[in-house]
């Protein structure tokens, strides 16, 4: 077995440092002594390397699992320059490219192998990596796997039942941001065997924190004018809107300072290229929104601005570790007014949407007397009379979970196309001269089956990634195209049609109300702690390291503006704000959701119903129906519940994927609508 001598000398052989960073070399120990592992490591800490240094030091591969493509491309290509053999999946590259890559890691010939969690949907690629000697499974932001945590993403729950088909390797689970309550939920969900957990320090010592309560425009401004002279580097401001992100850049920029905004409104050339002048120095500052960031690795970042409160400490902490890379001393500043709650309270209200709100929108889809709806966003909530679109949105995504309604694939992404000539007079008209034009050609003819009779709807992301063109190229080259006679091109629609499943409309929609209630508590809970931290008189740093349960840490840092105003002899006190009334979401919590502890078990209950669901699912797709599913460890499925689970993923097996999960429903009630007879799903 390799010791922590022979990690050192590796250490200086593949990545040239003499010595290990604070943290690194108890966690590197700990997974060369073969344990499972969780590590909890300050952002900008060195978590790549904890688990990296033991991937080349091991026999077989590594699998690292990652959210974040760029983070993914960025650090292969890091390892590559060094002659280190890494390489990654997922959908930035062409299919062909993939089959070469799977391909390759059968041979052996990569150490690290960095796939996003999708992939885990497949049975087919976790059949490859069974062939594959993987011997360490790294699992990147593992909070994402817990339902406590403030980027829960359920595909992360395929990856303990993927872990034990690959031959239960072991398995390090790292993060940046873990409260207790998710460290628990990371090792339950991941089914870690007597894991050893590593919490490195939270503290960020070059951080000096500080909460200004101001609800003038102007000051923010002018303190963010001093920000921006008194430091020299580089810095983000945070808003809570795409809106503001577009406001607060255009006073910045009139007030004479170097910025670019940065928002998932803007289109992929616009965002890259903000990126960009940002991260080379070019722009001292960028205005974003939270889709900025995750990734983003730029030593020199001074301070960083919340213009406006964030949700939750958990985002608030991600994203001020982004200052300070470099370890010298930098400002986080966070603009304070208790009316910036609203916006907060609009995202909980939109991503939970009450009983209300979810019957409001159903009405409105009745209303049309149409079973296949073509209506925006803004067109169902204009008819259901409702301001918020989020709320409309999340509607239609439990009305579509709870089997009343079927969503189409996002229509700016869809196109439909007919070929209008044979596929040899198609090549042969556009000549032997290499352009966009004829690659993108090749792409559909290659990669589609386009007739001369019929159209064939493509993904338009999908195609521009196997054609390696941009996404705007791709659309300008089937433009071109069709202007050329050789296909017909029906452009993307920027609705996402609905297809209504109920023979008649109900009376009492299927709707968990009790499972919304609880999310919309745990959000509300910690927006309140959010709260907390922009009125208290402790110490901010000591109060965001008691947050997230880090033990070793002083009572007060001296540096965070509460520690230096109290240093200074000033009053540090902050009047709270008053309460205000009970909102429809207030009170739909409160008579639907548990509290305290009851909340705790809720949740975890709520996660192993999740579990189960995806063990299900991933079974259907291996080809097989489990005679028995446990969904919680308290309780199997009696003989009857058993029977109807099986004849419900029998019926989704025989469709072999042809179906979404509306139809399903349908045919299991034994619905006879005219789309259950065309596809001719009313007899065995």
């Amino acid at each position: 077995m390799a010791t922590i001598e022979d990690a050192l000398s590796a250490l200086k052989q593949h990545f040239g440092f003499a010595d290990f960073r604070e943290g690194q070399r108890e966690v590197i120990g700990s997974i060369l002594e073969g344990h499972d592992t969780v590590v909890v490591m300050p952002t900008g800490g060195g978590k790549s390397l904890c688990y990296q240094l033991p991937a080349l030091m091991k026999e077989g591969a590594t699998v690292v699992v990652s959210p974040l493509i760029a983070l993914m491309k960025d650090q292969v290509d890091a390892l590559q320059a060094r002659n280190l053999p890494a390489t990654f999946i997922n959908s930035s590259i062409t299919f062909e490219e993939q089959k070469a890559r799977i391909n390759a890691i059968r041979r052996g010939e990569f150490k690290l192998v960095y796939v996003a969690p999708e992939r885990f949907r497949s049975t087919h690629f976790v059949e490859t990596l069974r062939g594959a000697n993987v011997s360490l499974f790294a699992v990147d932001e593992a909070h994402c796997v817990s339902q406590w945590g403030h980027d829960f993403r359920p595909d992360y729950l395929r990856l303990r039942r993927a872990v034990e088909e690959v031959g239960r390797p072991q398995v390090v689970a790292l993060t940046a941001t873990a409260t207790p309550y998710v460290r628990a939920d990371i090792i339950e969900q991941l089914a870690l065997a007597e894991p050893r957990a590593f919490v490195s320090g939270f503290d960020r010592p070059n951080l000096s924190i500080q909460v200004v309560h101001t609800q003038k425009e102007r000051e923010k401004i002018a303190h963010i004018k001093a920000l921006a002279s008194e430091q020299q580097g580089s810095g983000i401001i945070y808003t809570s809107t795409r809106k503001a992100v577009e406001q607060v850049a255009t006073r910045l920029k009139l007030a004479g300072l170097s910025i670019v905004a940065y928002h998932a409104g803007m289109d992929e050339a616009e965002r890259t290229r903000a990126q960009d002048e940002f991260m080379s120095g070019r722009t001292q500052m960028i205005v974003a929104t939270n889709a900025f960031g995750m990734g983003i690795d730029k030593a020199d970042i001074r301070f960083v601005a919340h213009y406006q409160m964030p949700g939750s400490i958990e985002a608030y902490y991600q994203e001020i570790g982004r200052a300070g890379r470099d370890g010298q001393a930098s400002s986080c500043v966070l603009f304070f007014n208790y009316a910036d709650k609203r916006t907060q309270d609009y995202f909980i209200e939109g991503s939970y949407p009450p009983p209300d709100v979810i019957a409001q929108v159903y009405q409105a889809l009745v209303a049309t007397g149409q079973q296949r709806i073509e209506l925006s966003v803004s067109e169902i909530a204009t008819r259901a009379s409702l301001r918020n679109e989020m709320a409309v949105q999340s509607a239609l995504i439990i009305l579509e979970k709870a089997g009343h309604i079927e969503r189409g694939a996002a229509g700016e992404n869809r196109a439909a196309l007919r070929l209008l000539k044979p596929p040899h007079e198609a090549r042969a008209a556009l000549g032997e001269r290499e352009t966009k034009t004829r690659q993108a050609l090749f792409a559909l003819l290659g990669g589609y089956d386009l007739n001369l009779r019929a159209e064939t709807e493509i993904d338009l992301k999908e195609f521009a990634e196997a054609a390696g063109l941009e996404p705007a190229a791709a659309r300008r080259a089937l433009s071109a195209l069709q202007t050329s006679g050789i296909i017909s091109y029906t452009p993307a629609r920027r609705t996402r049609g609905v297809l209504m499943l109920d023979e008649h409309p109900v009376r009492q929609l299927r709707i968990k109300q009790h499972e919304i209630a609880r999310r919309a508590a745990l959000e509300q809970r910690k927006l309140r702690e959010m709260i907390n931290f922009c009125y208290t008189d402790a110490c901010y740093r000591a109060f965001i390291l008691d947050y997230f349960g880090d033990p070793h840490h002083a009572p007060v840092c001296g540096a965070c503006g509460n520690c230096l105003a109290r240093a200074a002899g000033k009053d540090v006190r902050t009047k709270a704000a008053p309460l205000e009334p009970a909102t429809q979401l207030d009170r739909f919590v409160r008579e639907n959701a548990p509290v305290g502890l009851d909340l705790e078990v809720a949740l975890s209950e709520q996660a192993r119903v999740e579990l189960a669901r995806v063990k299900a699912e991933t079974a259907v797709e291996a080809g097989h129906v489990p005679t028995e599913i446990s969904i919680t460890e308290q309780r199997a499925l009696t003989p009857e519940e058993g029977l109807l689970v099986r004849k419900v993923l029998a019926c989704v097996a025989r469709m072999r994927g042809r179906f979404g999960k509306g139809m399903i429903a349908s045919v299991l009630r034994g619905s006879r609508a005219r789309n259950v007879l065309q596809a001719g799903l009313t007899e065995l």
